[in-house]
């Protein structure tokens, strides 16, 4: 399907802006990570002041939570295709839409 210059550049701009919220979203996945990294190795650590057994229900959930909205943010904004693992598909694979600032 052939867009205007205006649909396209609206399709970039919203692959912007659902690429900066993937990115958002990373900090506190990474952080939590860290967190229960450094508690496995200790038997009864708190993680923040809650038990580790609290925690690790929190992270469980906040990887989901994560898992979740990727599945509905990381999509392309013209035909609603996954957009994969990469962080900055150059086109979208389904429908061939060009995601970056032209060339």
């Amino acid at each position: 399907m052939d867009h205007t210059e205006q649909q396209k550049q609206s399709i970039r701009d919203e692959f912007k802006r659902r690429r900066r919220r993937q990115i958002i979203l990373i900090i506190p996945v990474v952080l939590a990570v860290i967190g229960m990294m450094n508690t496995s190795e200790r038997y009864g650590a708190a993680v923040l002041g809650l038990p580790a057994e609290v925690a690790a229900g929190g992270f469980f959930v906040l990887v989901l939570g994560a898992l979740a909205f990727s599945l509905f943010n990381w999509r392309c904004p013209a035909c609603s295709g996954y957009l994969g693992k990469s962080i900055s598909p150059r086109f979208c694979s389904k429908c061939g839409v060009s995601l970056g600032e032209p060339s």
